[in-house]
């Protein structure tokens, strides 16, 4: 679902120590189902926190969870992939 950006496959490193999305970026997030990497930010002004979850691949639909109802591991800060 992040493709073009992140293929299967890929090698990420994340920062686990950015688990709150203050600025918007791609992390790796467990949703209920299961690890996934999406473009996460905060919808302003909501209570509880929303996140806006947000797939490259416009195939997939973006969606919106409260900030308690998913678990951040961490922001992806460099990956690499085979040639």
């Amino acid at each position: 679902s992040m493709a073009p950006v992140l293929e299967h496959g890929d090698t990420v490193m994340l920062d686990t120590d950015q688990t709150r999305p203050s600025s918007p970026g791609i992390f790796i997030l467990f949703d209920g189902l299961g690890l996934v990497a999406k473009r996460i930010e905060l919808v302003p002004s909501t209570s509880p926190q929303v996140l806006r979850i947000c797939s490259e691949n416009q195939a997939y639909t973006n969606y919106q969870r409260t900030i308690d109802e998913v678990q951040i591991i961490g922001r992806v800060v460099w990956f690499a992939r085979n040639l």
